[in-house]
């Protein structure tokens, strides 16, 4: 996804003040960085996401369960997007076996096409 959602940046400079504030704790530090990390990323929405969080690979951002479809919290352009990637490049690549297999098969087919084209000579009536 080209831009990123707002609602990760905002959650990015929680986290950037919270470890350059002049804490000197480390602790009380990491403990603030896992109070915003816990928290589900859709705005407006204060769910917890410490025990089952859904990370959205196009936004890569942390979801409750009922904003963890990417359709709802706003990815939808590019689930759109790789889906029709996906479906437009699907030509699996054959392994080597099935590959030397069908190399084979070609060439008989060749071979029988071609011997099929030679001339059978003058018919006898």
């Amino acid at each position: 996804m080209n831009k990123t959602n707002p609602n990760i940046k905002i959650k990015e400079e929680k986290i950037s003040e919270a470890v350059n504030s002049n804490s000197t704790d480390l602790d009380s530090m990491l403990e603030k960085v896992k109070q915003i990390d816990y928290k589900c990323t859709f705005d407006k929405c204060k769910n917890k996401t410490k025990d089952f969080a859904i990370d959205c690979k196009f936004c890569k951002g942390r979801f409750c369960t009922s904003h963890g479809l990417p359709e709802i919290h706003g990815c939808g352009e590019a689930v759109r997007k790789d889906e029709r990637e996906k479906f437009l490049h699907q030509n699996p690549k054959l392994s080597k076996e099935k590959h030397s297999q069908a190399q084979t098969k070609l060439n008989m087919k060749l071979k029988q096409l071609q011997q099929e084209r030679k001339s059978k000579g003058p018919k006898k009536k």
